[in-house]
Protein backbone atom coordinates (compact mmCIF):
# COMPACT_ATOMS: atom_id res chain seq x y z
CA UNK A 1 0.00 0.00 0.00
CA UNK A 2 1.31 3.47 -0.93
CA UNK A 3 2.46 5.60 2.02
CA UNK A 4 1.23 9.18 2.43
CA UNK A 5 3.48 11.65 4.25
CA UNK A 6 2.43 15.15 5.23
CA UNK A 7 5.19 17.79 5.15
CA UNK A 8 4.97 20.77 7.53
CA UNK A 9 7.50 23.55 6.93
CA UNK A 10 7.98 27.23 6.17
CA UNK A 11 7.78 27.92 2.44
CA UNK A 12 11.54 27.96 1.72
CA UNK A 13 12.21 24.78 3.71
CA UNK A 14 9.21 23.12 2.09
CA UNK A 15 10.71 23.61 -1.36
CA UNK A 16 13.95 22.01 -0.23
CA UNK A 17 12.19 18.99 1.28
CA UNK A 18 9.94 18.49 -1.74
CA UNK A 19 13.01 18.55 -4.00
CA UNK A 20 14.41 15.54 -2.11
CA UNK A 21 10.96 13.91 -2.07
CA UNK A 22 11.02 13.58 -5.86
CA UNK A 23 13.29 10.54 -5.42
CA UNK A 24 10.49 8.60 -3.71
CA UNK A 25 8.02 7.72 -6.42
CA UNK A 26 6.17 5.19 -4.24
CA UNK A 27 5.31 7.81 -1.58
CA UNK A 28 2.63 10.46 -1.80
CA UNK A 29 3.73 13.76 -0.23
CA UNK A 30 1.18 16.35 0.91
CA UNK A 31 2.84 19.76 1.52
CA UNK A 32 1.61 22.23 4.15
CA UNK A 33 3.45 25.55 4.42
CA UNK A 34 3.06 28.17 7.14
CA UNK A 35 4.33 31.63 8.05
CA UNK A 36 3.70 31.58 11.81
CA UNK A 37 4.28 28.64 14.13
CA UNK A 38 0.75 28.78 15.55
CA UNK A 39 -0.56 27.80 12.10
CA UNK A 40 0.82 24.30 12.73
CA UNK A 41 -2.03 23.76 15.19
CA UNK A 42 -4.66 24.46 12.55
CA UNK A 43 -2.92 22.24 9.98
CA UNK A 44 -2.79 19.23 12.30
CA UNK A 45 -6.28 19.77 13.69
CA UNK A 46 -7.73 19.70 10.18
CA UNK A 47 -5.54 17.06 8.52
CA UNK A 48 -3.98 14.91 11.26
CA UNK A 49 -5.55 11.63 10.15
CA UNK A 50 -5.34 12.20 6.40
CA UNK A 51 -1.72 11.01 6.18
CA UNK A 52 0.26 8.07 7.53
CA UNK A 53 3.19 10.08 8.94
CA UNK A 54 4.22 13.72 9.37
CA UNK A 55 7.56 15.18 8.24
CA UNK A 56 8.49 18.34 10.18
CA UNK A 57 11.16 20.67 8.85
CA UNK A 58 12.86 21.09 12.22
CA UNK A 59 12.89 20.63 15.96
CA UNK A 60 10.87 23.80 16.62
CA UNK A 61 7.65 22.92 14.79
CA UNK A 62 7.96 19.25 15.78
CA UNK A 63 8.30 20.12 19.48
CA UNK A 64 5.41 22.57 19.20
CA UNK A 65 3.18 19.78 17.85
CA UNK A 66 4.24 17.30 20.55
CA UNK A 67 3.93 19.72 23.49
CA UNK A 68 0.47 20.84 22.36
CA UNK A 69 -0.56 17.17 21.97
CA UNK A 70 -1.40 17.67 18.30
CA UNK A 71 0.35 14.37 17.47
CA UNK A 72 2.16 11.59 19.29
CA UNK A 73 5.87 10.81 18.90
CA UNK A 74 4.92 7.81 16.78
CA UNK A 75 3.22 10.01 14.16
CA UNK A 76 6.08 12.19 12.99
CA UNK A 77 9.78 13.09 12.94
CA UNK A 78 12.18 15.80 11.81
CA UNK A 79 15.65 15.73 10.22
CA UNK A 80 18.31 16.53 12.84
CA UNK A 81 20.97 19.17 12.20
CA UNK A 82 24.48 17.76 12.08
CA UNK A 83 27.86 19.42 12.10
CA UNK A 84 28.12 18.89 8.33
CA UNK A 85 25.11 21.16 7.81
CA UNK A 86 26.75 23.88 9.89
CA UNK A 87 30.04 23.78 7.98
CA UNK A 88 28.21 23.91 4.67
CA UNK A 89 26.48 27.15 5.69
CA UNK A 90 29.70 28.55 7.23
CA UNK A 91 31.47 28.01 3.90
CA UNK A 92 28.57 29.70 2.10
CA UNK A 93 28.77 32.66 4.52
CA UNK A 94 32.51 33.08 3.99
CA UNK A 95 32.20 32.97 0.20
CA UNK A 96 29.30 35.44 0.26
CA UNK A 97 31.17 37.99 2.41
CA UNK A 98 34.64 37.17 1.08
CA UNK A 99 36.13 36.84 4.54
CA UNK A 100 37.03 34.12 7.04
CA UNK A 101 34.83 34.01 10.13
CA UNK A 102 36.53 32.85 13.34
CA UNK A 103 33.88 33.83 15.92
CA UNK A 104 30.45 32.34 15.27
CA UNK A 105 27.12 32.31 17.10
CA UNK A 106 24.95 29.22 16.54
CA UNK A 107 21.78 27.59 17.93
CA UNK A 108 19.78 24.32 17.87
CA UNK A 109 22.92 22.16 17.46
CA UNK A 110 24.10 20.14 20.45
CA UNK A 111 27.41 21.44 21.86
CA UNK A 112 28.79 17.93 22.41
CA UNK A 113 28.37 17.02 18.75
CA UNK A 114 29.81 20.32 17.65
CA UNK A 115 32.93 19.79 19.80
CA UNK A 116 33.51 16.39 18.21
CA UNK A 117 33.31 17.88 14.71
CA UNK A 118 35.80 20.65 15.56
CA UNK A 119 38.19 18.17 17.12
CA UNK A 120 37.95 15.73 14.22
CA UNK A 121 38.80 18.41 11.64
CA UNK A 122 41.31 20.14 13.97
CA UNK A 123 39.39 23.41 14.00
CA UNK A 124 39.89 24.25 17.68
CA UNK A 125 40.83 27.83 16.73
CA UNK A 126 37.23 28.45 15.71
CA UNK A 127 35.42 30.18 18.58
CA UNK A 128 31.69 29.55 18.84
CA UNK A 129 28.84 30.47 21.17
CA UNK A 130 26.02 27.97 21.14
CA UNK A 131 22.45 28.18 22.38
CA UNK A 132 21.10 24.58 22.16
CA UNK A 133 17.38 24.18 21.60
CA UNK A 134 15.27 24.22 24.76
CA UNK A 135 11.66 23.21 24.97
CA UNK A 136 9.34 26.18 25.27
CA UNK A 137 11.90 28.82 24.31
CA UNK A 138 10.78 31.78 22.18
CA UNK A 139 12.46 33.13 19.09
CA UNK A 140 12.89 36.48 20.87
CA UNK A 141 15.08 34.77 23.46
CA UNK A 142 17.43 33.57 20.72
CA UNK A 143 17.39 36.95 19.00
CA UNK A 144 18.40 38.70 22.25
CA UNK A 145 21.13 36.10 22.83
CA UNK A 146 22.72 36.53 19.39
CA UNK A 147 22.28 40.32 19.41
CA UNK A 148 24.06 40.69 22.75
CA UNK A 149 27.02 38.57 21.65
CA UNK A 150 27.35 40.44 18.36
CA UNK A 151 27.19 43.87 19.99
CA UNK A 152 29.81 42.80 22.54
CA UNK A 153 32.11 41.82 19.67
CA UNK A 154 32.19 38.17 20.67
CA UNK A 155 30.71 36.97 17.36
CA UNK A 156 31.16 38.04 13.76
CA UNK A 157 28.32 36.07 12.20
CA UNK A 158 25.24 34.12 13.32
CA UNK A 159 24.10 30.77 11.96
CA UNK A 160 20.55 29.84 13.00
CA UNK A 161 18.06 27.19 11.92
CA UNK A 162 14.94 29.17 12.86
CA UNK A 163 13.37 31.32 10.18
CA UNK A 164 11.87 33.88 12.58
CA UNK A 165 15.28 34.41 14.25
CA UNK A 166 16.91 34.75 10.84
CA UNK A 167 14.45 37.47 9.78
CA UNK A 168 14.74 39.53 12.97
CA UNK A 169 18.54 39.43 13.06
CA UNK A 170 18.69 40.40 9.39
CA UNK A 171 16.39 43.36 10.09
CA UNK A 172 18.90 44.46 12.75
CA UNK A 173 21.71 44.38 10.23
CA UNK A 174 23.52 41.50 11.90
CA UNK A 175 25.30 39.09 9.48
CA UNK A 176 23.14 35.97 9.69
CA UNK A 177 22.74 32.81 7.65
CA UNK A 178 20.16 30.08 7.98
CA UNK A 179 21.20 26.46 8.32
CA UNK A 180 18.86 23.79 6.95
CA UNK A 181 18.98 19.98 7.08
CA UNK A 182 21.28 18.32 4.59
CA UNK A 183 20.03 16.37 1.57
CA UNK A 184 21.11 13.11 3.21
CA UNK A 185 19.40 13.97 6.51
CA UNK A 186 16.09 14.69 4.76
CA UNK A 187 16.35 11.50 2.73
CA UNK A 188 17.05 9.34 5.79
CA UNK A 189 14.02 10.73 7.68
CA UNK A 190 11.73 10.10 4.69
CA UNK A 191 12.94 6.48 4.58
CA UNK A 192 12.42 6.18 8.33
CA UNK A 193 8.86 7.54 8.13
CA UNK A 194 7.98 5.19 5.28
CA UNK A 195 9.23 2.16 7.22
CA UNK A 196 7.30 3.23 10.29
CA UNK A 197 4.13 3.82 8.28
CA UNK A 198 4.35 0.31 6.78
CA UNK A 199 5.01 -1.17 10.22
CA UNK A 200 1.99 0.64 11.67
CA UNK A 201 -0.14 -0.53 8.75
CA UNK A 202 0.84 -4.11 9.43
CA UNK A 203 0.19 -3.78 13.16
CA UNK A 204 -3.16 -2.05 12.68
CA UNK A 205 -4.36 -4.84 10.41
CA UNK A 206 -3.63 -7.49 13.05
CA UNK A 207 -6.57 -9.33 14.55
CA UNK A 208 -7.66 -8.04 17.95
CA UNK A 209 -9.92 -9.96 20.31
CA UNK A 210 -11.40 -8.29 23.39
CA UNK A 211 -12.23 -10.88 26.02
CA UNK A 212 -14.78 -9.85 28.67
CA UNK A 213 -15.42 -12.29 31.51
CA UNK A 214 -17.72 -11.96 34.51
CA UNK A 215 -16.59 -14.15 37.40
CA UNK A 216 -19.66 -15.98 38.68
CA UNK A 217 -19.73 -17.58 42.12
CA UNK A 218 -19.13 -21.32 41.45
CA UNK A 219 -21.09 -22.32 44.58
CA UNK A 220 -24.22 -20.66 43.21
CA UNK A 221 -23.56 -21.17 39.50
CA UNK A 222 -26.62 -23.37 38.87
CA UNK A 223 -28.83 -20.98 40.81
CA UNK A 224 -27.46 -18.02 38.85
CA UNK A 225 -27.91 -19.82 35.55
CA UNK A 226 -31.65 -20.15 36.09
CA UNK A 227 -32.05 -16.72 37.69
CA UNK A 228 -34.04 -14.13 35.73
CA UNK A 229 -32.01 -11.47 37.52
CA UNK A 230 -28.80 -12.94 36.10
CA UNK A 231 -30.32 -13.09 32.63
CA UNK A 232 -31.29 -9.41 32.85
CA UNK A 233 -27.78 -8.47 33.97
CA UNK A 234 -26.33 -10.47 31.13
CA UNK A 235 -28.55 -8.61 28.66
CA UNK A 236 -27.32 -5.29 30.07
CA UNK A 237 -23.73 -6.42 29.57
CA UNK A 238 -24.52 -7.57 26.03
CA UNK A 239 -25.99 -4.16 25.21
CA UNK A 240 -22.85 -2.37 26.38
CA UNK A 241 -20.59 -4.79 24.51
CA UNK A 242 -22.59 -4.32 21.31
CA UNK A 243 -22.06 -0.58 21.70
CA UNK A 244 -18.28 -1.12 22.01
CA UNK A 245 -18.32 -3.51 19.04
CA UNK A 246 -20.14 -0.91 16.95
CA UNK A 247 -17.50 1.71 17.75
CA UNK A 248 -14.67 -0.71 16.84
CA UNK A 249 -16.36 -2.19 13.74
CA UNK A 250 -16.31 -5.57 15.45
CA UNK A 251 -18.66 -8.41 16.28
CA UNK A 252 -19.71 -9.91 19.61
CA UNK A 253 -19.86 -13.62 20.42
CA UNK A 254 -20.78 -15.28 23.70
CA UNK A 255 -18.29 -18.07 24.37
CA UNK A 256 -19.86 -19.37 27.56
CA UNK A 257 -21.54 -18.30 30.80
CA UNK A 258 -20.31 -14.80 31.52
CA UNK A 259 -17.66 -14.91 28.76
CA UNK A 260 -17.87 -12.67 25.68
CA UNK A 261 -15.45 -12.00 22.82
CA UNK A 262 -15.39 -8.95 20.54
CA UNK A 263 -13.55 -9.63 17.27
CA UNK A 264 -12.03 -6.59 15.56
CA UNK A 265 -8.64 -5.28 14.37
CA UNK A 266 -5.87 -3.52 16.21
CA UNK A 267 -6.32 -0.29 14.29
CA UNK A 268 -9.94 0.02 15.43
CA UNK A 269 -9.07 0.14 19.13
CA UNK A 270 -8.76 3.57 20.71
CA UNK A 271 -8.62 5.35 24.06
CA UNK A 272 -12.40 5.76 23.78
CA UNK A 273 -13.04 2.01 23.53
CA UNK A 274 -10.67 1.38 26.46
CA UNK A 275 -12.56 3.99 28.51
CA UNK A 276 -15.84 2.21 27.68
CA UNK A 277 -14.39 -1.09 28.90
CA UNK A 278 -13.16 0.46 32.13
CA UNK A 279 -16.57 2.01 32.73
CA UNK A 280 -18.33 -1.32 32.11
CA UNK A 281 -16.03 -3.09 34.61
CA UNK A 282 -16.74 -0.39 37.18
CA UNK A 283 -20.51 -0.44 36.61
CA UNK A 284 -20.73 -4.22 36.96
CA UNK A 285 -18.73 -4.10 40.19
CA UNK A 286 -20.91 -1.35 41.63
CA UNK A 287 -24.28 -2.75 40.59
CA UNK A 288 -23.79 -6.49 41.16
CA UNK A 289 -20.66 -6.90 43.36
CA UNK A 290 -19.35 -9.26 40.66
CA UNK A 291 -15.80 -9.04 39.29
CA UNK A 292 -15.41 -8.44 35.56
CA UNK A 293 -12.08 -9.01 33.82
CA UNK A 294 -10.89 -7.82 30.42
CA UNK A 295 -8.09 -9.31 28.36
CA UNK A 296 -7.13 -8.07 24.88
CA UNK A 297 -5.17 -10.34 22.57
CA UNK A 298 -3.43 -9.45 19.29
CA UNK A 299 -2.28 -11.86 16.62
CA UNK A 300 -1.80 -12.51 12.94
CA UNK A 301 -4.75 -14.92 12.98
CA UNK A 302 -8.01 -15.12 14.92
CA UNK A 303 -6.82 -18.31 16.62
CA UNK A 304 -3.59 -16.69 17.80
CA UNK A 305 -5.38 -13.59 19.10
CA UNK A 306 -7.96 -15.75 20.91
CA UNK A 307 -5.20 -17.82 22.53
CA UNK A 308 -3.54 -14.62 23.73
CA UNK A 309 -6.83 -13.51 25.31
CA UNK A 310 -6.95 -16.75 27.31
CA UNK A 311 -3.30 -16.28 28.32
CA UNK A 312 -4.28 -12.86 29.59
CA UNK A 313 -7.14 -14.24 31.67
CA UNK A 314 -4.73 -16.67 33.33
CA UNK A 315 -2.52 -13.74 34.41
CA UNK A 316 -5.22 -11.30 35.53
CA UNK A 317 -5.17 -10.89 39.30
CA UNK A 318 -7.60 -9.12 41.59
CA UNK A 319 -7.07 -5.35 41.61
CA UNK A 320 -8.89 -2.66 43.56
CA UNK A 321 -9.17 -0.54 40.42
CA UNK A 322 -10.30 -1.76 36.96
CA UNK A 323 -7.46 -3.04 34.76
CA UNK A 324 -7.10 -4.36 31.21
CA UNK A 325 -4.46 -6.96 30.42
CA UNK A 326 -3.00 -6.80 26.90
CA UNK A 327 -1.15 -9.73 25.31
CA UNK A 328 0.71 -8.70 22.15
CA UNK A 329 1.49 -10.83 19.12
CA UNK A 330 4.88 -11.75 20.63
CA UNK A 331 3.12 -12.82 23.87
CA UNK A 332 4.50 -9.86 25.79
CA UNK A 333 2.04 -8.83 28.50
CA UNK A 334 1.24 -5.29 29.60
CA UNK A 335 -1.23 -3.89 32.10
CA UNK A 336 -3.42 -0.84 31.47
CA UNK A 337 -4.97 0.94 34.41
CA UNK A 338 -7.80 3.42 34.45
CA UNK A 339 -6.42 6.95 34.24
CA UNK A 340 -9.60 8.99 34.53
CA UNK A 341 -11.46 9.19 37.81
CA UNK A 342 -15.17 8.45 37.88
CA UNK A 343 -17.30 11.57 37.74
CA UNK A 344 -18.64 11.56 41.28
CA UNK A 345 -17.26 11.69 44.81
CA UNK A 346 -18.02 8.64 46.93
CA UNK A 347 -19.70 9.08 50.30
CA UNK A 348 -19.15 6.90 53.34
CA UNK A 349 -22.44 5.09 53.87
CA UNK A 350 -21.71 4.34 57.50
CA UNK A 351 -21.12 1.10 59.37
CA UNK A 352 -24.83 0.45 59.99
CA UNK A 353 -25.64 0.52 56.29
CA UNK A 354 -22.60 -1.61 55.49
CA UNK A 355 -23.91 -4.28 57.82
CA UNK A 356 -27.32 -4.18 56.13
CA UNK A 357 -25.73 -4.37 52.66
CA UNK A 358 -24.07 -7.66 53.57
CA UNK A 359 -27.47 -9.30 53.07
CA UNK A 360 -28.19 -7.46 49.81
CA UNK A 361 -27.08 -8.18 46.27
CA UNK A 362 -25.53 -4.69 46.12
CA UNK A 363 -22.14 -3.25 46.84
CA UNK A 364 -21.62 -0.24 49.15
CA UNK A 365 -20.13 1.49 46.11
CA UNK A 366 -23.38 1.68 44.15
CA UNK A 367 -25.28 2.94 47.21
CA UNK A 368 -22.54 5.52 47.81
CA UNK A 369 -22.85 6.64 44.19
CA UNK A 370 -26.63 7.10 44.51
CA UNK A 371 -26.18 9.08 47.75
CA UNK A 372 -23.67 11.33 45.95
CA UNK A 373 -26.09 12.02 43.10
CA UNK A 374 -28.95 12.70 45.54
CA UNK A 375 -26.79 15.29 47.30
CA UNK A 376 -25.47 16.73 44.04
CA UNK A 377 -28.95 17.31 42.59
CA UNK A 378 -30.56 18.19 45.91
CA UNK A 379 -33.12 15.43 45.48
CA UNK A 380 -34.60 14.04 48.70
CA UNK A 381 -36.86 11.73 46.70
CA UNK A 382 -35.97 9.70 43.62
CA UNK A 383 -37.40 7.01 41.35
CA UNK A 384 -36.11 4.02 39.41
CA UNK A 385 -35.96 6.29 36.34
CA UNK A 386 -33.57 8.61 38.20
CA UNK A 387 -31.34 5.67 39.13
CA UNK A 388 -31.24 4.38 35.57
CA UNK A 389 -30.08 7.80 34.37
CA UNK A 390 -27.49 8.30 37.13
CA UNK A 391 -26.07 4.78 36.81
CA UNK A 392 -26.42 4.74 33.00
CA UNK A 393 -28.34 1.49 33.26
CA UNK A 394 -31.85 0.21 32.49
CA UNK A 395 -34.92 1.25 34.46
CA UNK A 396 -35.43 -2.44 35.25
CA UNK A 397 -32.05 -2.47 36.96
CA UNK A 398 -33.02 0.72 38.81
CA UNK A 399 -36.16 -0.98 40.15
CA UNK A 400 -34.08 -3.97 41.23
CA UNK A 401 -31.64 -1.76 43.15
CA UNK A 402 -34.48 0.13 44.86
CA UNK A 403 -36.16 -3.14 45.77
CA UNK A 404 -32.95 -4.47 47.36
CA UNK A 405 -32.34 -1.24 49.29
CA UNK A 406 -35.93 -1.22 50.53
CA UNK A 407 -35.72 -4.87 51.56
CA UNK A 408 -32.69 -4.32 53.80
CA UNK A 409 -34.01 -1.05 55.25
CA UNK A 410 -31.90 1.60 53.51
CA UNK A 411 -34.72 3.38 51.65
CA UNK A 412 -38.44 3.68 52.17
CA UNK A 413 -41.27 4.54 49.81
CA UNK A 414 -42.17 8.23 50.03
CA UNK A 415 -45.14 8.34 47.65
CA UNK A 416 -45.84 8.28 43.95
CA UNK A 417 -45.34 10.67 41.06
CA UNK A 418 -46.95 10.86 37.64
CA UNK A 419 -44.37 10.72 34.85
CA UNK A 420 -46.55 12.64 32.41
CA UNK A 421 -46.91 9.51 30.28
CA UNK A 422 -49.70 6.96 30.18
CA UNK A 423 -49.56 4.22 32.76
CA UNK A 424 -49.31 3.85 36.47
CA UNK A 425 -47.58 6.51 38.58
CA UNK A 426 -43.97 5.78 39.54
CA UNK A 427 -43.00 5.06 43.12
CA UNK A 428 -40.56 7.49 44.65
CA UNK A 429 -38.21 6.64 47.51
CA UNK A 430 -36.05 8.41 50.05
CA UNK A 431 -33.07 7.35 52.13
CA UNK A 432 -33.48 6.46 55.80
CA UNK A 433 -30.98 8.15 58.17
CA UNK A 434 -27.54 6.47 58.29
Amino acid sequence: MKTTIGVIAPHDSLQQIMYVAKEFETITFVPYSYDHLTEVSDILTRHRYEVDQWFFSGVLNYTYAIENELITENEGAYPPLHGASFFGILLEAQLASNQVYRRVGIDTIESEEFEKILSYYQLEDLTYYNHPFKSGQSSDELVDYHTRLYEEGKTEVVITSIKDVFRKLKDKGIPVFRVTPSYLSIKMIIQFLEERAQTNLYRNSQVAVIGFRINLDPEHLEELYYSFKTRYQELDVRRELYSIAEKTNGSVMQMGDGLFFIFTTRGELSHESEADLFKLIQDIRLQTSLQAKVSIGFGETVLQAEQHVRIGFRHVKEYEEPVILVVDDDQSISLKQQKEQIDYQTTDVGQAWKEKLKDANLSPGVVSKIVSYVKHYGREQFSSQDLSRWLKSTERNGRRILSEMERVGIVEQAGETQSGERGRPRKVFQFLPF
